[in-house]
């Protein structure tokens, strides 16, 4: 075999290894296989690289071609390559999931329904927040020391316990109000039987009694109808005696008005002073004259008073003005 035939086998070998070795590499996706391009919007990428796989429910499907940022620097744009027999819908669940606990990332379609239209060519979709191994320790380590704290605390809150209360003397205490309450539950237990007898002895009273009060509560009632058949047939009496009492009540508060303010000869008595004191003198001399009435007769006049001279000469013998005897 010629030199020149040796290395064109040896090409060719290499070659078909270079093929299946792209072939392997490329996942299934072929060399001249039609694809189109999707654009998925993250807010973080994580450890993503250009060349992760693109499955829909586990089934590669494409790669990633293309990783930057978009122009506002707000998030990241994948550009990845998907074949043409895997069209994928706008509703579709887009994530960047992680192959193991440790393995690569790819991203991960998952189909969520069948009325949605189909993503066109360099069309975007939106990818939920990737999973950060990193974030999850540090929030691990956070919350792992905030527990330890916690157990601190409880610990301490026990210890305290276990010095404060705990104690002989409070055991003992604790003791003697259990036995307080044992025995305070055998006297409630005999209490309640002893009413139980009590009951069962005083049934016939008891039962009686409740008789009586039935008849009581008959009779009350039979009452009650005929008072409340009185009021019902006196109604027109009572509402005339209540119109007839508003009535007076109403005259009686306009002859008090008239009395304070000094109108009629009532409410000038009582607002004259003058005319009061003239009124309280006639009332006397009235006294005076039925009293004399009473003692002398209707016919009786006074005498009228003797008028005594101041400057008359004293004469001898008897006085012509003296009463005879």
């Amino acid at each position: 075999m010629s030199s020149a035939r040796k290395v064109g086998i040896f090409v060719f070998v290499t070659l078909a290894i270079i093929a299946g070795m792209i072939l392997n590499f490329s996942k299934g996706r072929g060399l001249f296989a039609r694809t189109y391009t999707i654009r998925v919007l993250s807010v973080e990428v994580g450890g993503l690289k250009v060349g992760a796989p693109v499955a829909i429910s586990g089934v590669p499907v494409g790669s990633v071609t293309r990783i930057e940022l978009t122009e506002d620097r707000r998030a990241v744009a994948i550009s990845a390559r998907i074949l043409s027999r895997y069209p994928i819908r706008r509703d579709a669940r887009v994530s960047i999931a992680q192959s193991g606990f440790l393995g690569d990332q790819y991203i991960a379609i998952v189909p969520q329904g069948e009325d949605a239209p189909f993503l066109a060519d360099a069309e975007a979709i939106e990818a939920e927040r990737p999973f950060d191994l990193q974030e999850t320790a540090r929030s691990a380590t956070t919350l792992l020391g905030k527990l330890d704290l916690a157990l601190d605390r409880i610990n301490g809150a026990a210890r305290r316990l276990d010095e404060q209360l705990i104690t002989p003397e409070a055991l003992t205490n604790l003791t003697a109000s259990a036995e307080n309450l044992r025995r305070a539950t055998e006297e409630a237990v005999l209490t309640l039987s002893d009413a139980r007898g009590l009951i069962r002895t005083n049934a016939p009273v008891v039962s009686g009694a409740l008789s009586n009060l039935a008849v009581i509560s008959g009779t009350l009632k039979g009452t009650t109808d005929q008072l409340d058949a009185f009021v019902t047939e006196q109604r027109p009496a009572l509402q005339s005696l209540v119109s007839t009492a508003g009535a007076a009540t109403a005259d009686l508060k306009a002859i008090t008005t008239d009395l304070r303010q000094g109108r009629g000869v009532a409410g000038a008595l009582l607002s004259d002073e003058d005319l009061r004191l003239q009124l309280g003198s006639a009332l006397t001399n009235l006294a005076i004259v039925s009293s004399n009435i009473a003692r002398f007769g209707i016919l009786h006049k006074p005498r009228p008073p003797r008028e005594v001279p101041t400057n008359r000469v004293r004469m001898m013998g008897r006085d012509p003005l003296a009463p005879r005897r």
